[in-house]
């Protein structure tokens, strides 16, 4: 009953605002070993990838990095969107996490909701601040017989992160994949953790920046664990966002951590 009623709900989050931001992910191409890693990053809405508008670029001023086996290194931006990067030499066969995050950045919005990249402090009339930062995180196995667990399983240490607890490729459609919500690198009880597939909503090009429909919802467990019940295959992702007071109650009001895992789940035959 529960498997059913999963794919059937469609999420409203019940946190304020949130349905109308922008979010952030991470997306890849198939890749095999010896050829060049490429990879995006996602900002906007539904799956779907757009410039980054130029005021906003710096959001992303770090790039992306491949994190592997033999550590980290960054991707190069190249190609004619700005959100596209790419290794500057062929990868290995194997098992990876591509990341991206978007900076910390105040925004705040006055009564009539217009919003302003600007602290409580740099916007008289301001009714709500808070500081957004994004976290993305995308599983990547290159090569068909790739399936390992220690790199994509293994926390990044990023504020809010969402870590698989199996690699998704040794997962079939319907099975569960085991994922744990960390907050400053300790357990989120409690979290609401939504999923859906690219495609599961058919009408999410009219829908603007209302959030589109959510083929799972669940909380995390008291060690902050949830069971991701994915029933397709297909380019998937998870997100979860979490609000706390910000330290200095005069500059803003809340720390707002949004978190995305992406993968893609295929056969599960490895």
């Amino acid at each position: 009953m529960f498997r059913f009623s999963a794919l059937l709900l469609t999420s409203t989050l019940a946190l304020s605002g949130a349905s109308l931001a922008h979010e952030m992910w991470v997306q890849s191409g198939h890749t095999h070993g010896g050829e060049i890693l490429k990879a995006d990053i996602g900002y906007g809405h539904n799956f779907t990838l757009k410039d980054i508008a130029p005021e906003r670029v710096h959001f992303f001023r770090e790039g992306m990095n491949l994190v592997g086996p033999a550590g980290t290194q960054k991707l190069v931006q190249r190609g004619e969107h700005n959100y596209h990067f790419e290794t500057a030499r062929p990868v290995a066969e194997g098992s990876y996490l591509v990341t991206a995050e978007y900076q910390p950045t105040f925004w705040s919005h006055d009564a009539a909701e217009v919003w302003a990249q600007k602290s409580l402090r740099d916007m008289p009339g301001a009714v709500y601040c808070e500081q957004t930062r994004m976290f993305g995180k995308n599983v990547l196995n290159v090569g068909h017989e790739s399936a390992d667990r220690e790199t994509v399983t293994r926390p990044l240490g990023q504020l809010l992160e969402i870590v698989p607890l199996e690699n998704p490729a040794r997962v079939r459609p319907g099975e569960t994949l085991p994922v744990q919500v960390l907050y400053r690198g300790e357990p989120l009880v409690g979290a609401t953790l939504t999923a859906s597939f690219a495609g599961f909503d058919k009408n999410y090009r009219e829908m603007g920046h209302a959030a589109e429909a959510q083929a799972f919802s669940k909380q995390t467990d008291n060690e902050g664990k949830v069971d991701i019940i994915p029933l397709r295959q297909g380019f998937w992702k998870a997100k979860v966002i979490h609000k706390a007071p910000y330290p200095d109650q005069a500059e803003c009001q809340q720390l707002a951590a949004y978190a995305t895992l992406t993968f893609e789940l295929g056969s599960g035959q490895h």
